[in-house]
């Protein structure tokens, strides 16, 4: 839904000074502001909680994604290659730069993926990946490339949002506490005093290794 009815547009006449002077905007700087932000919240949570935490869980699938999403350097880089070419001249020191960004953020997102793995289900890591890897790609280029102002049509701009809610209802289910640190949550084995407030699989009697096979 997202690459259907999002924006189709490119920017094939635009010249090497519009594509530097399009990151001296400031909602671009605001924007880069807010994913460092971003990024250090990950961090924190990551080294912070618990293992089996949803907080720790969802930064280690967003985190790899998130930096993937940073797409305008190979974007730039292809059209300041063809504002080059059209004009005759020679690549600028800038193209090389961003083919550089393009290749570090690809490669830092994929070991963050990776790293993810190690810790969690595969399905889990590979799907949030690609969930956070469109929604930072789109909220980049609403800031960066005006997409919003490109949706031509009622349905473009209805199923648009349609298509990213639907990414954020499955990242939402995807990061919900798993079984095991339900279980592992409210095991009554240890405990002492009043379970009612324990659901009635977990009362006591009933161990956290007996709920697992039963499961």
């Amino acid at each position: 839904l997202v690459a259907w009815f999002g924006d189709h547009t490119n920017q094939s006449d635009a010249s090497v000074e519009d594509v530097i002077g399009s990151y001296r905007e400031p909602d671009f700087h605001v924007f880069i502001l807010l994913m460092g932000l971003l990024f250090a919240q990950f961090f924190i949570f990551i080294k912070v909680y618990p293992h089996r935490t949803t907080l720790r869980k969802c930064s280690w699938g967003c985190v790899g994604g998130c930096i993937t999403g940073f797409q305008n350097f190979l974007k730039d880089s292809l059209t300041i290659a063809n504002a080059t070419k059209r004009s005759g001249g020679t690549l600028p020191g800038l193209f090389w730069l961003f083919v550089l960004m393009a290749m570090a953020t690809a490669f830092v997102g994929l070991l963050c993926l990776a790293a993810c793995m190690k810790r969690y289900d595969a399905t889990y890591s590979s799907s949030m990946f690609v969930v956070s890897f469109v929604i930072s790609a789109s909220i980049m280029s609403w800031v960066h490339y005006d997409t919003l102002d490109h949706l031509n049509g009622a349905i473009n701009l209805l199923m648009y949002p349609v298509g990213l809610a639907t990414l954020f209802s499955g990242a939402f289910i995807l990061v919900r506490p798993d079984l095991v640190y339900f279980l592992e949550k409210y095991d009554t084995t240890t405990r002492d005093g009043d379970d009612s407030s324990v659901p009635g699989p977990l009362k006591k009697g009933n161990s956290f290794q007996e709920l697992l096979i039963r499961r």
